[in-house]
């Protein structure tokens, strides 16, 4: 044999050696098709029609108060009072006095809080509206339950699927 025939032989043999030794594509379980779940469809549909009816009765009793605004995502609001201070963005320390009330108008609980914007510490809807404050602003909001406490509520103080009202001051 010459060098060259040695040469493409052993050419030809390293090219087969590493081209036979690829990995395979990996395959999917036969048990992992696309089935459908019937509760889970039951579940969204049932959801969805309580939130338009949660949407249309938080809707008359916002238009009773008057002077609400209604954001985008679904919460009502109102700005009672103007501070001087800044925007409020993500990542700020938030303090907040807090009054929270049923719509029957029952006081739940006041607190004063602290967190921080983005870091999902707060219901939503309430993170959602104090981003539409300046420090110093006093807000009203209306959250509807699935802005806020959602289907398990906060038990003692907020049962399952309760729309809340915060009366917010923000104090920085």
């Amino acid at each position: 044999m010459t060098r060259f025939s040695v040469k493409l032989l052993f050419i030809l043999s390293f090219c087969f050696l590493f081209s036979s030794c690829k990995k395979q594509a990996p395959q999917l379980p036969s048990n992992k098709g696309v089935k459908v779940d019937h509760n889970e469809e039951s579940l969204l549909k049932i959801n969805h029609q309580l939130t338009i009816k949660e949407d249309a009765l938080l809707k008359k009793y916002a238009e009773s108060k008057k002077t609400f605004k209604k954001n985008e995502l679904g919460f009502w609001y109102k700005i009672i009072q103007s501070g001087t201070g800044s925007g409020i963005k993500d990542s700020s320390v938030c303090k907040i006095s807090c009054k929270l009330r049923l719509l029957s108008g029952k006081i739940i609980k006041t607190e004063k809080s602290r967190f921080i914007i983005g870091k999902k510490q707060q219901a939503v809807g309430l993170e959602e509206g104090v981003k539409l404050m300046r420090k110093g602003d006093s807000a009203v909001f209306i959250i509807p339950w699935y802005l806020g406490f959602g289907m398990k509520g906060d038990e003692p103080l907020i049962p399952p699927y309760t729309s809340i009202i915060y009366e917010i001051k923000l104090l920085n």
